[in-house]
């Protein structure tokens, strides 16, 4: 599992993610468990340099061989290639999201059988379009029991909190409620479609409004951070296996600055990997 905070305002969407990866095993029952954790995984993307646009990932961390990180790398070399039928310079966000969908979602259908039915994928594509004024949230989901094609989360005028993984801090902190809320009412007797509107009117009105639209980056940022940060000390004493945590990966894309890294792990020290410098 993880943890994905999209926060979306008028100057920035931001993107942050943990870095914990959980490899799960199956016993002779059928029974999953969390066989070991890996702290240093990539889940956020910048999908095409130079430009305002940003990936972020959470769910099966490899296709096969390859993991999502190598992957989102592939779509970025095929988008700037042209292979991909996208012009990298004037693009929307929706044509960009739908080519990842197909990507992957292509990519899923090779796996096991088994590994299908027990694995889900969620992948967000966040930025400005080319000729586009405000930025723009999407995402896909990918299933066993079903997938959703690219679905808008937040237009233009729309600025919202999103995240995905395991949700109860930020469910709990932001909406006032727990994410078995609606179930809970509905093994009490409540019929689903009421317990679905009952669950609304809750959230609507225990919801913490720390979201302001008009926030300077700097706070967009900073609220990200804290609910990424409140997620990883809140699972670290909840039962089970530790399964969001390492360093978080911050990236903010802005529509004249573009994709921005704020925060990222490294593997190699970055002084051994110094950008070339050209001596005329």
């Amino acid at each position: 599992m993880t943890i994905c905070i999209a926060v979306k305002v008028h100057d920035c969407l931001v993107f942050v993610a943990d870095s914990a990866s959980s490899m799960v095993s199956t016993d002779g029952n059928g029974n999953q468990a969390v066989m070991r954790v890996y702290n240093h995984g990539h889940k956020v993307f910048n999908l095409i340099r130079n430009q305002p646009i940003s990936a972020m990932t959470c769910g099966l961390g490899n296709f096969g061989r390859s993991s999502v990180s190598t992957i989102a790398k592939e779509v970025r070399k095929e988008i700037v290639s042209g292979t991909a039928g996208i012009n990298p310079e004037d693009f929307t966000i929706e044509e960009v999201t739908a080519y990842c969908s197909g990507r992957f979602d292509a990519l899923f259908q090779e796996l096991p059988e088994p590994v299908r039915a027990s694995s889900s994928f969620s992948f967000f594509v966040g930025g400005y379009s080319t000729q586009g004024s405000g930025s723009e949230l999407w995402k896909f989901q990918i299933s066993g029991a079903g997938s959703t094609g690219p679905q808008m989360l937040a237009g233009e005028e729309s600025c919202t909190i999103e995240w995905d993984g395991q949700p109860d801090a930020c469910a709990r902190l932001v909406l006032g409620i727990s994410p078995a809320t609606m179930s809970v009412l509905v093994a009490s007797g409540i019929s689903p479609e009421d317990a679905k509107v009952l669950t609304q009117r809750l959230a609507s009105a225990s919801q913490a409004q720390i979201l302001e639209p008009s926030m300077p980056v700097q706070d967009a940022i900073d609220l990200a951070r804290f609910l990424a940060e409140t997620t990883v000390s809140f699972v670290r004493f909840v039962p089970g296996a530790n399964t969001v945590g390492g360093d978080l990966d911050i990236g903010t894309v802005t529509k004249f600055e573009g994709f921005r890294w704020i925060k990222r792990k490294h593997y190699y020290p970055s002084s051994l990997n110094e950008e070339p410098t050209h001596v005329c």
